[in-house]
């Protein structure tokens, strides 16, 4: 059973998963963690009022429905929610993350850069939106952890460390 103080913890937290966008005025936190997928936070300093998304690729294919999951919609979708709840541009604070070619060291890419994508379509769409940027950590080959505080529109992220494959498959087949 669990008890009080975990549903507590659990009201406080909330974990964007790829293809997500979350928006909220409470006091809590939205986490999520990125490799490729980049992540749009933002911020109405007025109103108390953030989301955030959770790109995983960069456009939808032609013969594809719109999805959260794509960068040519899932920002638009975030900036409709928080207008809806009254949100106004001039108070928006954006922030941006993510976008790592983590697997770029391991030259598994097939030369398609996806996070590269996912951070080229994101600041065409926030270009087009008229949106500022007043923070953003992108590219590189790490992932990350974002941790988005509602109230205070405070990010703390932290890089994801490096798995190396080379290592664990000498031990498995050396082992």
């Amino acid at each position: 059973m669990i008890d009080q103080n975990m549903i507590n913890l659990l009201k406080k937290n909330y974990h964007l998963h790829p293809g997500e966008i979350f928006v909220t005025g409470d006091d809590m936190n939205i986490t999520t963690v990125l490799g490729s997928c980049v992540a749009v936070c933002i911020w109405d300093s007025k109103r108390g009022i953030a989301g955030m998304n959770h790109i995983m690729l960069p456009v939808t294919r032609d013969d594809e429905p719109y999805s959260t999951r794509y960068g040519n919609v899932a920002t638009f979708v975030l900036y409709d929610m928080l207008r809806s709840e009254g949100c106004f541009p001039k108070f928006m604070r954006v922030m941006v993350f993510g976008g790592a070619n983590a697997m770029a060291k391991f030259g598994t890419s097939g030369g398609v850069n996806v996070g590269q994508r996912n951070i080229d379509v994101t600041l065409k769409v926030l270009q087009k939106l008229k949106l500022d940027i007043i923070k953003k950590d992108l590219g590189g080959q790490r992932g990350r952890k974002i941790v988005f505080n509602v109230k205070t529109g405070k990010i703390d992220f932290n890089y994801l460390g490096q798995f190396d494959f080379g290592n664990e498959i000498e031990s498995i087949i050396g082992g």
